[in-house]
């Protein structure tokens, strides 16, 4: 009898075993996208960056769980360590649009409402880490970072700086952050006869419409939009854009 209830333990212990050896594998595996155990001093970078605050706390426990539920659900995760606790932060963009929609696939994907875009200061080679890990993201299959080739339609790179720019009111009718979704949204602008095109950041697409230089304007098309195709949603937006889009 005894010798069976060794036996029963042992087998216990031995799935057990498995058991958290396989959850730290998959928790490993999803957390692969992005470095994993990411975690800063306020203070101590250098390099101006645009992030999406998730939550924050006073304990270090509670703010790794965070950080690494965010990095399985596909997230760059990392925490800032501040007098009072820890801030839970996703992504690292120079560019704040950039930040926002990064922003707008969180909240979609994890229903995070309370997330929000904010400024921090951060090691550059940790920016630089991610712009390579960005790179590589499985999301972006149908993008190209910086110079990649050029979709099919009317399209606009927001990374390129091969011409003068210019602060160019647009309307932007959606965003999202898959192409193929963002082209049939543009095409639905194009077929209601607006000058419907995608503008291109890295993993993201504003579909847009119009390019004028007054607030005025844009927001004359914008209320065409609206009554046209039943999208109350679309609002003005000022763009870097090329100056050659006002013609």
């Amino acid at each position: 009898m005894k010798k069976t209830i060794r036996s029963l333990i042992a087998l216990l212990l031995a799935v057990l075993m498995l058991g958290a050896l396989a959850a730290t594998a998959s928790a490993e595996d999803a957390a692969g996208k992005y470095p994993a155990g990411q975690q800063y001093k306020a203070g101590e970078g250098e390099t101006k960056v645009y992030t999406v605050q998730v939550c924050a706390g006073p304990n270090l426990s509670g703010a790794e769980t965070v950080r690494d539920e965010m990095l399985r659900d596909g997230f760059d995760s990392f925490l800032v360590e501040v007098d009072w606790g820890y801030l839970i932060m996703c992504g690292k963009f120079t560019d704040k649009g950039n930040a926002f929609l990064y922003r707008e696939m969180i909240v979609k994907e994890t229903e995070r409402k309370d997330a929000f875009v904010i400024e921090v200061e951060l090691p550059q080679a940790a920016v630089d880490e991610f712009v390579e890990h960005f790179k590589q993201d499985p999301a972006c299959a149908n993008v190209k970072f910086n110079g990649w080739e050029t979709p099919t339609g009317p399209f606009v790179d927001m990374n390129a700086n091969e011409e003068e720019t210019a602060q160019i009111y647009v309307v932007q009718y959606s965003c999202g952050g898959n192409f193929d979704a963002a082209e049939m949204r543009r095409d639905e602008l194009i077929d209601r006869g607006f000058d419907g095109y995608v503008a291109k950041y890295p993993c993201f697409y504003r579909i847009v419409a119009g390019a004028f230089d007054n607030w005025e304007d844009a927001f004359a098309l914008c209320r065409e939009i609206r009554q046209a195709t039943g999208n109350w949603g679309c609002s003005v937006q000022l763009l870097t854009l090329p100056a050659s889009m006002l013609g």
